[in-house]
């Protein structure tokens, strides 16, 4: 997996776990959809960051069972860093100083060059 807040424990075996547990979802949402007559969708959020995702999701296979996959569109730069800088920029900007660059277009192209299909994918946007 890829580290969240400190103290977390990671596991090599998170990244492969995650992508069972939504399809263990995916699995049961559709029994339960059998039974009720109604179809139940599936999403996660998922981070921003291409070293994250690659640490921690299998692109391909939990978009197999996610209807949607909600990409951090946000909180690009904040309080955390010594410079002011945009929170949730559409395109990275030449001018950006920080390192690595994150915008909602990077985001979204991480994604799909890792075998996201682009109809499922939702950016979210700030508030």
């Amino acid at each position: 997996g890829s580290e969240g807040n400190a103290g977390n424990i990671i596991r090599p075996q998170d990244k492969e776990n995650y992508t069972k547990l939504l399809q263990e979802f995916r699995k049961q949402l559709h029994a339960y959809g059998k039974q009720t007559g109604e179809d139940y969708l599936l999403s996660a959020f998922l981070p921003a960051s291409p070293a994250k995702i690659d640490a921690g999701f299998e692109v391909p296979d939990i978009f197999g069972a996610l209807d949607y996959g909600s990409v951090q569109g946000y909180d690009f730069h904040g309080t955390w860093e010594s410079t002011t800088n945009h929170q949730s920029n559409l395109l990275t900007s030449p001018n950006d100083p920080s390192v690595p660059r994150f915008s909602d277009d990077q985001v979204v192209n991480a994604y799909l060059s890792r075998g996201a299909p682009p109809k499922e994918i939702v950016v979210g946007v700030p508030f």
